[in-house]
C-alpha cells in the first residue's frame, strides 16, 4: 500500500514539474525581446513599373450637333460629349483643322467620340444644300472637312462632296395662300420662294391668288451622296401657274453661263431688278409724301420702303451693279448703295452687319448678299429700309417700272425650244397623275 502511495505520488510531480516547465517555455516564446535587441530601422524608397496602358480603340459613339449662334468649337465640342484639349489645340493650329473655328449657325456637325471623351473622328460640311438652288449654271461644289484622329495625332482633309440630284414634280390646288398650298404637299418653301420671286413682278401673292388657282412645279431635289438627311430643293426647272384663268408659265435655261427664267414661248422673264430684296418678309411701312416718323414724332416724307424681318435676315442686291458706298450715315445706321445702269441706284440701311468684302468699287451680281437685316441708326425695331433712285430722284420701289432683260438671239432661241418640249411632256405626266388620284 505505502508503495503504490509512493508510486502515485511519483507520477504527480513528474506530471506537475512537465507543466511548469511546459508554462516556462511558453512564456519565454511570448515574452517581447529587449530593446537593445531590435534591428535598427530603415526606410526604402523604391519605383516599381506599373504597365498600364491606354487603349487606341475604346467603345465609341457617334453623336450630331446643330450648330448654334455664337456658338465656339469649345461649346460644341462639349455638346457632342467630348473633353479633349489635344483635338482644339489642333483645330486651332492646323492650316486646314481651323476651318473647324469657322462656326455657321445652323450646319451639322458629325463627331465619333470614344469612351475617355476622345474624339476620334470630326467631320463639318460647308455650305448648305439650299444655296445649290441660284440659278447658276454650274454651282459651286461643297465641301466637307473631316479631322482624324491616329493615337495622339491628328490630320485634317478637306474634299469635295459628291452630290446626287432628282427630278421632283409636284401639282397643287391653291386654297388659302401660296405657302399653305406648298406645305400641303411638301414643297419646300425654297422653290415657293423662287415662284415668288419669278411672277412677283405681274402678280401680288397676297391679293391676286384664288381659292382654286393650280401650280405645277419641276424642280430639282439635292442630297448628299450616301447621306441619310432630308434632301434639299436645287433649281426650279419649270414652273406653271393658272390664276383667274390667265396661264403664268416659267422654265430654267442657261443662258451666257447663268440660268435665266423664260416662258415657254421664248420671252424672258428676267428683270433688270428684284422686286423685294428680301425673299420673304412684310411691309411695314411704304412710300409715302408725309408720315409721322416713329422716332423723332414728326411729319416729313418717307422716300423708302420698310420691310420688317428679324434681326439677321439676309438682304439681297435687288440687281447687278456697283457698290458704291458701304459705312454709316446719320439716321440710316449701316448703310449700302449700290449704282446700276440706266442711271438707277438702290440703298439698303438699318443693317445689321456688312457682307464680307464688300468695299465701295465691287461688282456684285442679283441676289448676291449686301448684309443683315438689323435696327442701327433710328429704328424703333428690326426692318430693312429700301430705296430706289433713277436720276438722283427717289421713287417708289412698289410701283416703279421694272425694265425686262434683252431677248433671245435666233439661236439661242431655238436651243430653248428643244428643252421647253422635254418639259412639256413632264407637266403633261402631272395631268395623268392627278386624273389617276381622283379615280
Amino acid at each position: 500500500m505505502t508503495m503504490h502511495r509512493n508510486k502515485h505520488f511519483f507520477h504527480v510531480a513528474i506530471a506537475t514539474a512537465a507543466v511548469g516547465l511546459l508554462g516556462a517555455v511558453t512564456a519565454f516564446g511570448v515574452a517581447p525581446l529587449a530593446e537593445a535587441e531590435l534591428p535598427p530601422e530603415q526606410h526604402i524608397t523604391e519605383t516599381i513599373p506599373l504597365a498600364l496602358e491606354v487603349p487606341e480603340s475604346l467603345d465609341s459613339f457617334i453623336q450630331t450637333e446643330t450648330i448654334r449662334r455664337g456658338d465656339t468649337l469649345g461649346q460644341l465640342v462639349g455638346r457632342l460629349g467630348a473633353n479633349d484639349p489635344g483635338f482644339l489645340r489642333f483645330a486651332a493650329g492646323d492650316p486646314v483643322g481651323r476651318l473647324a473655328l469657322q462656326m455657321r449657325a445652323g450646319r451639322t456637325v458629325q463627331a465619333e467620340v470614344d469612351a475617355l471623351g476622345r474624339i476620334q473622328r470630326f467631320t463639318y460640311r460647308f455650305g448648305g444644300l439650299e444655296a445649290d438652288a441660284a440659278d447658276a449654271g454650274e454651282p459651286t461644289p461643297l465641301t466637307r472637312l473631316e479631322i482624324v484622329r491616329d493615337g495622339d495625332r491628328f490630320t485634317a482633309t478637306e474634299d469635295i462632296i459628291p452630290l446626287e440630284r432628282t427630278i421632283e414634280m409636284r401639282s397643287v390646288e391653291i386654297r388659302s395662300s401660296l405657302f399653305a398650298a406648298t406645305d400641303a404637299v411638301g414643297i419646300p418653301e425654297g422653290v415657293a420662294i423662287r415662284v415668288a420671286d419669278i411672277f412677283g413682278g405681274d402678280l401680288d401673292f397676297d391679293r391676286d391668288l384664288r381659292k382654286g388657282d393650280r401650280l405645277r412645279v419641276v424642280y430639282e431635289s439635292v442630297r448628299e451622296e450616301g447621306s441619310l438627311d432630308q434632301a434639299q430643293a436645287g433649281r426650279l426647272l419649270a414652273v406653271e401657274l393658272v390664276s383667274a384663268g390667265e396661264r403664268h408659265e416659267a422654265f430654267w435655261h442657261e443662258r451666257d453661263g447663268r440660268g435665266e427664267y423664260f416662258t415657254f414661248d421664248g420671252r424672258s422673264l428676267k428683270k433688270s431688278f428684284l422686286r423685294n430684296p428680301l425673299e420673304f418678309s412684310r411691309i411695314s411701312s411704304g412710300f409715302s409724301p408725309a408720315r409721322m416718323h416713329p422716332v423723332l414724332r414728326d411729319w416729313r416724307a418717307h422716300k423708302g420702303v420698310d420691310f420688317a424681318a428679324p434681326i439677321g435676315t439676309r438682304v439681297r442686291a435687288t440687281a447687278d451693279g456697283t457698290v458704291e458706298f458701304v459705312g454709316q450715315q446719320r439716321g440710316y445706321g449701316n448703310v449700302v448703295i449700290v449704282n446700276h445702269r440706266n442711271q438707277y441706284s438702290t440703298l439698303y440701311a438699318h443693317l445689321n452687319d456688312f457682307a464680307p468684302g464688300l468695299t465701295p468699287g465691287a461688282k456684285i451680281r442679283q441676289g448676291d448678299t449686301l448684309g443683315a437685316v438689323g435696327m442701327t441708326g433710328w429704328t424703333t425695331g428690326p426692318h430693312l429700309h429700301y430705296e430706289v433712285k433713277i436720276d438722283g430722284e427717289q421713287v417708289d420701289p412698289m410701283g416703279v417700272a421694272i425694265p425686262d432683260s434683252k431677248p433671245l438671239s435666233p439661236g439661242e432661241r431655238r436651243a430653248l425650244m428643244a428643252s421647253v418640249q422635254s418639259i412639256r411632256e413632264q407637266l403633261a405626266q402631272l395631268d395623268s397623275l392627278r386624273v389617276a388620284s381622283f379615280q
